[in-house]
């Protein structure tokens, strides 16, 4: 009968990982560690309840928790909107992790990276959604032209022109 208590808390919660933390009911440290997924779409998301913010990660699958702990992404990359990104697809405002362009209250249009020393890359605004584009080798995003050039027609910092940017 006890078992069949606890096998039933763990459909119900929709989360395999709680019987890992020993957890036999729905205690707070059990619901901080392992989220309950109903409702999210498969990917990855950042555990909201653990401080500091965005050391813990979980995992959804088809509405079940299946994944708990570090960054799982690769070197450079971590998890954002369900997925793992590149840092420089990600905004700064997002967590503090990204090295992105925030496009939120932005006009449309195209804006140098942020960052410094990363002229080959730029960000496309729509409608408060950045998209992350790299130049072709050897060019460099322009600022006054919003589009990558030869770093002899661009302007400074990037490029070599001084005047008239």
């Amino acid at each position: 009968m006890y078992f069949n208590v606890i096998f039933a808390f763990v459909l119900d919660v929709g989360d395999y990982l709680t019987v890992s933390y020993n957890c036999l009911g729905a205690c707070k440290v059990c619901i901080y560690f392992t989220p309950n997924c109903v409702g999210f779409t498969d990917g990855i998301y950042r555990n909201k309840y653990v401080s500091p913010p965005g050391e813990i990660y979980f995992e959804c699958r088809d509405e079940r928790n299946i994944y708990g702990g570090p960054n799982p992404c690769s070197t450079n990359m971590a998890p954002y909107n369900g997925k793992c990104r590149d840092l420089f697809e990600i905004p700064a405002s997002y967590w503090q992790v990204g090295y992105g362009v925030d496009c939120s209250g932005r006009p449309n249009g195209n804006y140098k990276s942020e960052r410094i020393g990363k002229c080959d890359i730029y960000y496309t605004c729509v409608n408060g959604n950045s998209t992350l584009t790299h130049c072709d080798s050897g060019k460099v995003f322009d600022s006054k032209s919003s589009f990558c050039q030869n770093p002899v027609n661009a302007c400074n910092p990037c490029g070599s022109i001084f005047n008239g940017c």
